[in-house]
């Protein structure tokens, strides 16, 4: 039997699955369990706002996608956000900033309460700022990877806020010309990316072209596409028959997807070692903008194209096979996001073939079009709900920890901020770094790429059971490096 005939019957195998289970699973699912558990959760809510005044305000079901989380032990879904300032301020001064900060944003006073089997948070009635942010003296760069590394699974205490903020006034940073350094450190169910962001903007100096930049950024994901009465009806149509068997066929593609392999030299010893290792890199925004004029492709399209290729090429390196696929879960914000403290976002899910394509210039041309079909179509929509689907079922089973299955290769996390560095008592904020967790479903790998101050940003968080040694992830990054300089002198075959 053939490799593609096998590729093809398993295919088959999914759509048949995934159209079972939408037609007779899925229907008695959202009656039974789905529609009388969310009318439960609006009541419960309705009457914790009228007789439970020490609770502030329920969790989103967004919020809740990562509430079964190990928040006191090894949390898996935390992330720290590293900003280098060109100055030192004074410790007083960014005490008063922070006390402020957490004045404007109740959440950062409040720990989690469940009520009835619903999520709130609470009012922590012996809040304390210094619980929460401290000073760090240390200078030296390695020393400070290895505490911000240690960080990401690092466990919250008991009844207190899931967020911390470090300020490192003596960390001087050569390579980025910078004097000093903070922190931010918070759950996911604090919030997502564009909350990361809302909450350094608040942290740092006013200014009108930073606001206007978030309220750019707000505005593109609420972009409506304007259709036709036929299209709206074709639109419709296939949001209730086709989109709940796509989404599941794209969720079962992720599960049986191709992950990454243990090192081949990995022993027992080092398989069992806890905890996470990390890369950050940085890159010229410039190259990525000239490959874009030159094919015609978004720069979201590039980033992600560049990523797929040195995923592939890491997979092949590992002994994975050259068939099958490689999945990744794109995660994006939800078109409604208020741009405040939430989670707000969601897991799109990409495909793309381990056997060899064309060119690196074919699999950019083929993902741009796959982002351009994606975003327009009910499965946008329909990951949106699964999303909410996911939030609901965690919200009423608690903290139980689910075995989940790996559900894509690896995770991506694409964050653009362009326009000006934020300043911090007029010390600009010249780099931004993102140490990501591993978040939910036992993946081994998340990547994160962020856009600011004219560089782009490659992050990787990798579990140790996989990658380690940071020489393992720095190959990864070195991959994505040669796939924009392979884009860059061929692009033109786009």
């Amino acid at each position: 039997m053939s490799q593609k005939f096998k590729i093809f019957v398993k295919d088959i195998i999914l759509i048949l699955a995934s159209i079972f289970f939408s037609i007779f699973i899925l229907p008695f699912f959202l009656v039974l369990f789905v529609c009388p558990r969310y009318v439960y959760r609006k009541i419960v809510i309705f009457f914790a706002a009228h007789f439970k005044p020490w609770l502030y305000t329920p969790l989103s079901l967004n919020d809740c996608i990562v509430v079964w989380d190990d928040y006191h032990g090894r949390p898996r879904n935390s992330c720290c956000g590293v900003f280098y300032l060109k100055g030192r301020p004074a410790f007083a001064d960014v005490v008063g900033r922070v006390e402020k900060l957490v004045e404007g944003r109740p959440e950062l006073s409040c720990s989690l309460a469940r009520w009835m089997s619903v999520y709130f948070w609470k009012k922590c009635e012996d809040f304390s700022l210094s619980n929460h942010f401290s000073q760090n003296d240390i200078s030296d760069p390695d020393k400070f990877s290895e505490f911000a590394v240690g960080l990401i699974d690092q466990g919250y205490p008991p009844e207190n806020p899931l967020w911390e903020l470090i300020y490192f006034p003596n960390y001087a940073h050569s390579e980025y010309g910078t004097m000093s350094a903070i922190l931010l450190r918070f759950h996911h169910t604090l919030g997502d990316a564009i909350a990361y962001m809302a909450l350094m903007r608040d942290l740092c100096d006013q200014n009108p072209t930073v606001d206007e930049e978030m309220d750019k950024i707000l505005k593109t994901l609420r972009v409506r596409f304007s259709l036709s009465p036929w299209q709206k009806l074709c639109y419709v149509t296939k949001l209730i028959f086709v989109t709940p068997s796509q989404a599941v066929y794209y969720y079962l593609k992720g599960i049986t997807s191709q992950m990454i392999p243990m090192p081949r030299s990995k022993t027992k010893y080092t398989a069992s070692i806890p905890g996470v290792t990390h890369v950050s890199t940085l890159l010229d925004i410039s190259v990525l903008k000239s490959i874009s004029k030159k094919t015609g492709v978004k720069v979201t399209s590039i980033i992600h194209a560049g990523v797929t290729g040195a995923m592939r090429r890491m997979i092949l390196e590992r002994g994975g096979r050259a068939d099958g696929d490689l999945s990744t879960i794109y995660v994006l914000p939800k078109t409604n996001h208020p741009g405040s403290m939430t989670n707000n976002s969601f897991g799109m899910p990409l495909i793309s073939p381990m056997t060899p394509e064309p060119s690196q210039a074919a699999r950019l041309a083929r993902i741009s079009k796959q982002f351009d079909h994606l975003l327009v179509s009910p499965l946008f929509l329909g990951m949106m709900s699964l999303a909410d689907l996911t939030g609901l079922i965690n919200d009423t089973f608690g903290l139980t920890t689910w075995p989940w299955p790996p559900v894509a290769s690896f995770i991506h996390s694409n964050f653009a901020f362009v326009g000006e560095p934020m300043k911090l008592f007029g010390h600009v904020a010249e780099i931004g770094i993102i140490y990501s967790g591993l978040q939910a479903g036992g993946q081994h790998l998340c990547l994160a790429t962020t856009s600011y101050n004219g560089k782009l940003g490659i992050q990787l968080t990798g579990s140790r059971a996989i990658f380690p040694e940071r020489a393992d992830l720095r190959k990864i990054s070195d991959y994505i490096r040669e796939e924009f300089e392979i884009l860059g002198n061929h692009g033109d075959e786009v």
